[in-house]
């Protein structure tokens, strides 16, 4: 047994004997080294007191089978809390320190029970990491000490341990060998931290110095850094914290250099797979952590840029727009497309900002080229959602037409993705708003060979279909379920579109001979069909009233009302719902003064009866002219007030 006074080659050589005996030792004899360890002073540098000491680390790490048989009669002897006692950083003994560390680090692995004896001197563990000497072994035990151990992990939670360990990671002062741990370390201590503490300026600070780490690139540690940072970035208090220009700049060149280094060419299809608007972006397919990140990075990062501070911080000159803009244009479409295309479109928040991207960079172009020939969901919706931005003011709209968006957005409407069907719809609904030159090409000119007319049940299909056929048709055709509520209704935008139209050639002054176009438009079969769907559905209110005012708009015309006759014929339950619409609305109008759009559904209601019987009377049998004009009367009648 190692005693004091002794040869210390002899006594080192009976403690080594003595240990190495494991479960069937007379632990008897640790209370010696008890008493040896409290008489060993905190200055003591004797190589054989820091062999002694290095005996009980590797014995306290040894296994037998599938225990470590020290661990325990360490704890119950009094050694692991002499061992955390003598335990002093703030000592020059660094190799005795280290070595005490040792002990404690493998004494609590896999052990509660020791953890909770060595949480006790917690602070004194993390002191140690203010050392050069001894922050390697420091941070391979509060590695041990967070195993499983949620104690540990609050703790460092609540003494903000992050902040000293990034420090030290952006400073350098980890080795190599040790900065797994860290960044296991940091992980578990994220995880921990309340909402409060998330966004406070220690967290500012942490995540700062860890995207200072991960700009450099380590390919060893680039995923756990990448982890760190999108932690953060999930939440949407941080995100107006992070979006700086520096900081921006910064996450998205890691994005690039991730997407770079970290994906082979057989990952990219997955990750765009994965971003798709169909996925839920909490739960991702594939186990690989690289896929797995950098979905999470680009839905993080894209996320970043809808913030109001990204908008008031960036303009057109920045030098990110320009990054941003050379993604566009890459031969190869890749996840950070995706990202560029929600960056930009997130951008475009104003008229001037849209006019500039059109007329002074161009951006529609290489935008265009996605939208006709990607075939990557995610990226697809991506670019119509950038596009749909672009098309609001109403100067982009012929230059945007001019350029073949008609076409392109049709194609897209062959889509078996609803949304982005739905994106093209809204596109196509913006392009035709108060143009007519978009007007004139979406009711007059053919279908290209390329766009598959989609079909309708029981109608023959015209031997020199246009545009407008295709779009009634992809009005009413079946359509999947949408992943979002507030993503685009194919359906609906496709009525708007047909309600827009309407509306510029119903115009007393529109410029041109809106004849042609108008005679065009109503030879389209069933076109009525997608409005009078709007009023018939009950999800959109707008697009209801909307549908409402098309009908009336419709029977304004002889042309117009024999389209909505027919309709009527061919649709039992569409004078019904116009009924209960407008009943709702007169209703309204009585009861809720204030009500704008209750009064003109209700006015709407009003004169689309009226153009029925005035222009459609001939078209319509005798029961359905007595139905419309009852409808009209019972409309009219004043309503008797309690």
């Amino acid at each position: 047994m190692f005693r004091a006074g002794d040869d210390p080659q002899e006594s080192l050589a009976d403690l080594e004997k003595y240990l190495e005996k494991g479960p069937q030792a007379d632990y008897q004899e640790l209370s010696k080294i008890t008493l040896w360890l409290e008489n060993l002073g905190p200055a003591s540098n004797a190589e054989s007191d820091v062999k002694a000491v290095q005996l009980l680390g590797t014995a306290a790490g040894k296994q037998w089978g599938e225990n470590r048989v020290w661990q325990d009669p360490f704890r119950q002897y009094g050694i692991l809390a002499r061992v955390l006692r003598n335990l002093d950083p703030s000592t020059d003994i660094t190799t005795l320190n280290n070595q005490y560390l040792r002990v404690i680090g493998n004494a609590i692995a896999y052990n509660n029970t020791n953890r909770e004896v060595a949480l006790e001197q917690f602070q004194k563990i993390v002191d140690c990491l203010s050392s050069k000497e001894l922050i390697r072994t420091a941070l391979a035990v509060l590695y041990n000490l967070g195993q499983d151990f949620e104690p540990a992990n609050d703790r460092a939670a609540e003494v903000r341990l992050d902040r000293t360990i990034s420090r030290h990671l952006v400073e350098g002062g980890i080795p190599e060998e040790a900065i797994d741990f860290a960044t296991t370390v940091l992980n578990r201590i994220t995880e921990k931290l309340t909402p409060a503490q998330l966004n406070d300026d220690i967290s500012v600070a942490v995540f700062n110095s860890i995207l200072e780490t991960a700009a450099q690139y380590d390919e060893e540690h680039c995923l756990d850094y990448v982890a760190l940072l999108v932690h953060y970035l999930q939440d949407p208090e941080f995100q107006q914290k992070a979006a700086r220009p520096a900081i921006v700049q910064s996450l998205l060149e890691i994005l690039l250099e991730f997407e770079f280094n970290e994906l082979d060419t057989e990952d990219v299809p997955v990750v765009m797979q994965e971003l798709s608007t169909q996925t839920n972006p909490n739960k991702t397919e594939s186990e690989e952590t690289s896929i797995i990140l950098m979905v999470r990075l680009v839905n993080c990062v894209s996320a970043l840029s809808a913030s109001d501070a990204f908008v008031s911080n960036f303009t057109l000159d920045s030098r990110i727009v320009q990054t941003l803009r050379t993604k566009l244009s890459a031969i190869e479409a890749t996840p950070s497309t995706v990202c560029a295309c929600v960056m930009l479109g997130n951008l475009a928040t104003s008229d001037n900002v849209c006019i500039d991207m059109v007329r002074k960079f161009d951006m529609y172009k290489p935008l265009i080229n996605i939208l006709a020939v990607r075939t990557e969901q995610a990226l697809l919706y991506a670019a119509a959602g950038f596009m749909r931005h672009l098309t609001f003011p109403e100067s982009n709209r012929p230059i945007l037409g001019d350029a073949g968006l008609v076409e392109t957005c049709s194609h897209l409407l062959n889509s078996q993705d609803p949304s982005v069907r739905g994106e093209a719809a809204a596109i196509l609904c913006k392009l035709v708003t108060n143009c007519l030159p978009n007007i004139k090409t979406l009711v007059c000119n053919g279908l290209p060979s390329n766009v598959a007319l989609a079909p309708l049940p029981d109608i023959e299909t015209p031997g020199n279909p246009t545009y407008l056929h295709h779009i009634v048709g992809q009005a009413l055709a079946p359509s999947a379920p949408l992943p979002s509520t507030t993503m685009k209704n194919p359906m609906i935008e496709l009525g708007r579109s047909l309600i827009a139209i309407l509306r510029y050639i119903r115009r007393p002054s529109a410029e041109g001979d809106l004849d042609e176009i108008a005679q065009q438009f109503f030879k389209a079969p069933v076109v009525a069909r997608p409005i009078a769907r709007l009023v018939q559905q009950r999800f959109y209110a707008d697009a209801r009233s909307e549908g409402l005012l098309g009908l009336g708009l419709m029977a304004q015309t002889t042309e117009g009302a024999a389209c909505v006759v027919d309709e009527l014929k061919a649709d039992d339950g569409l004078l019904d719902a116009i009924k209960e619409f407008a009943g709702e609305q007169k209703g309204d109008t009585k009861t809720q003064k204030t009500d704008e759009s209750a009064g003109r559904d209700y006015q709407n209601a009003l004169v689309l009866l009226h153009g029925l019987v005035t222009n459609g009377g001939d078209r319509m049998d005798m029961s359905l002219k007595s139905d419309v004009e009852a409808l009209q009367a019972e409309l009219t009648k004043p309503m008797v007030q309690d």
